[in-house]
């Protein structure tokens, strides 16, 4: 009795192999071109988290910064990040830009925000979203950086999302 196996021999192994580096070579620009949109789209979709989160503050009363603490500042960015955790579970990774990220990695770790999106304050009085015209799209929310090449993204009281420049 004769057992017949059937097995690859090199050549189709190689030609397999050669197939699939040109299918790479073709693909891999492709994905390249393709992550600057990519990217864009998840700022934007943690910027309508955010806006969520700002709806119900607009509604209960606007955090206000505590005294002391400089607008833009890193002790700003924790207070944002420790008041929105608290308040709605948000993570520091739910603040931050996977484009601004990766621009940054190569700034030592003291040097880079802790978050990409600052919330404007609105109002000087404790409390108080600004009750502003809805026409004017105050924003809420501003992207620290132009890293998506239309200027800042920012994040208007009627959930729009726009680059500074558009």
């Amino acid at each position: 009795m004769r057992h017949s196996t059937r097995a690859y021999t090199l050549i189709e192994v190689l030609a397999v192999i050669a197939i699939l580096a040109i299918l790479a070579t073709l693909f891999f620009p492709v994905v390249q071109r393709m992550m600057p949109r990519v990217e864009r789209v998840q700022c934007a979709n943690k910027l309508r988290n955010l806006h969520a989160v700002f709806a119900g503050y607009a509604s209960e009363g606007w955090p206000q910064l505590p005294a002391g603490v400089a607008l833009g500042s890193m002790a700003e960015q924790k207070w944002w990040a420790e008041k929105t955790k608290t308040d709605h579970g948000l993570s520091v990774k739910d603040w931050q830009c996977p484009t601004i990220s990766r621009e940054m990695k190569s700034l030592p770790v003291r040097e880079r925000p802790l978050i990409h999106y600052l919330p404007t304050p609105f109002s000087g009085e404790p409390n108080r979203a600004n009750r502003a015209n809805k026409s004017t799209l105050m924003p809420w929310v501003i992207e620290i950086g132009n890293a998506h090449g239309q200027g800042n993204l920012i994040l208007r009281q009627d959930g729009s999302i726009k680059g500074s420049r558009e």
